[in-house]
């Protein structure tokens, strides 16, 4: 029974590590398509749709070894209770990464122009959206059920900027018909930063739902450890 103890939590630990080697593969095309917007990079751009084959292999082959745990383990209470968060924060940064992708479209489509005309809350969405993927990821290392809440807060910010760009690009090109095409790919550029936000906050809760069996809302107090 140890020794099938043993061989389990190795499996488990291999999946973690796949898990967060997926979260820099991530991580990495999201700063990329930051850079490339605000450079106006276009073939830097076209690397990170080209790159996107890749997260989605690590997603399929993380997805297989959690599915293979848990059909040759089987895993109870709080032990399925982290593969099955695993599995979930998987998919979680597979759609961060097509999300990433999506702002490099945009900066091809755009042929580069975007990076001349960038609003300040695109500047503070991408800043925060970032930070967040980077704290969420840290947080899955230290296993912090505290980073729910934390990210919470930070997706306010992100929410609010993103209902700011909306109404000032919508007044924009109401105003000036000029602006329709470039306003309306940069609320795209902003409805992707703002996903990347919502999704780094849904590996916050599973986070804490891995420690702590249960998700906190703002205002509640933290379940018992």
């Amino acid at each position: 029974m140890t020794h099938l103890r043993e061989h389990y939590r190795h499996e488990l630990n291999d999946l973690r590590h796949e898990l967060l080697a997926l979260g820099r593969m991530v991580d990495e095309s999201v700063r990329r398509a930051l850079w490339a917007l605000r450079q106006g990079a276009v073939g830097e751009a076209h690397a990170i749709i080209r790159g996107d084959d890749a997260i989605d292999t690590a997603t399929e082959e993380l997805t297989h070894h959690a599915m293979r745990i848990i059909a040759t383990q089987g895993p109870v209470a709080g032990d399925l209770r982290e593969v099955s968060s695993y599995l979930q924060c998987g998919g979680e940064l597979e759609r961060i990464g097509d999300y990433a992708e999506g702002i490099a479209k945009l900066v091809v489509r755009s042929g580069g122009t975007l990076a001349a005309e960038l609003p300040a809350e695109i500047d503070l969405m991408a800043g925060e959206s970032r930070a967040m993927l980077g704290q969420a990821l840290d947080a899955l290392v230290a296993l912090d059920p505290a980073i729910n809440l934390r990210l919470k807060e930070h997706d306010d910010i992100v929410d609010d900027a993103y209902e700011r760009l909306l109404a000032g690009l919508t007044a924009a090109m109401q105003s000036d018909p000029a602006m329709v095409v470039p306003g309306t790919l940069l609320l795209w550029v902003g409805h992707n930063l703002e996903r990347i936000a919502d999704r780094a906050t849904n590996i916050g809760e599973y986070v804490e739902y891995i420690v702590r069996g249960q998700i906190s809302s703002r205002g509640d107090a933290p379940a018992a450890t």
